[in-house]
């Protein structure tokens, strides 16, 4: 009878333990996978494309030059204890629009910046530009006055800024990608960029220079150009929320 209760009480201590265990695990895997009982701010990035998606090629492949920014980017944030990171795809991974705004989503972005680089049949072209969500979303506000932050901090390097002082919209009618300069009434129904429509929270696609214009590229296209990029993307990011930039 005594070894019977024996039994018995060490097999609700190892349920016990275990129960523990799986609550102690579940809850790290929560708070690391949703941000839970993190005050930091949460900025996702986005590398554009990845994988067997180079992106557009110039003097330089557009991957090139979106990891290498999201990388000193990354970095910058990872010394800044006002925030934490998302990475809305790991480096050298492909992923879909939709995978990467969802993770976004999930692990609770406050913001997101997504970047590209531009390229053109005429190598005249070159500049920066930033698109927020057209007017009729739910954030066009908030993502228009980071854009613009984006916009005045980029200026600095001496890159030119095309559309209004920077920013611009896009559209989509079927597979036919429409830009303008400001925001076109008649176009509002049609879908924008998918990084910066779908997102819960606000959200812009940088299109960081001309991969195809050697002035563009040697500005912000090197290995230095895209770490000034990334300096500049991240004092936008401190602008928009009011902390104090550490670099």
């Amino acid at each position: 009878m005594k070894q019977g209760k024996r039994r018995l009480r060490v097999g609700r201590i190892l349920v016990l333990t275990l129960l523990v265990a799986g609550i102690w695990f579940g809850g790290k895997w929560a708070m690391e996978e949703w941000g839970l009982f993190d005050s930091r701010i949460a900025v996702a990035l986005d590398a554009g494309h990845g994988g067997n998606d180079p992106g557009a090629e110039g003097i330089i492949v557009e991957t090139q030059l979106t990891e290498t920014t999201v990388r000193y980017l990354e970095d910058y944030f990872r010394q800044d204890e006002n925030y934490r990171v998302i990475l809305c795809r790991d480096y050298g991974e492909g992923k879909d629009i939709n995978g990467r705004w969802r993770l976004a989503n999930r692990k609770g972005a406050d913001l997101l910046l997504c970047v590209h680089g531009n390229s053109s049949e005429d190598p005249s072209a070159r500049g920066f530009e930033a698109y927020p969500p057209p007017p009729d979303r739910k954030y066009h506000a908030e993502a228009l006055s980071f854009a613009k932050l984006l916009a005045g901090e980029i200026s600095q390097t001496g890159i030119p800024l095309r559309g209004d002082s920077g920013v611009r919209y896009a559209y989509y009618q079927g597979n036919e990608k429409i830009l303008t300069d400001s925001p076109d009434p008649e176009l509002e129904s049609l879908p924008s960029f998918g990084m910066v429509d779908y997102p819960d929270c606000p959200a812009v696609l940088a299109e960081q220079c001309f991969l195809t214009n050697q002035e563009d590229v040697s500005l912000l296209g090197t290995e230095e150009g895209c770490r000034k990029a990334a300096l500049c993307y991240y004092r936008a990011v401190c602008a928009y929320f009011g902390t104090e930039p550490l670099f």
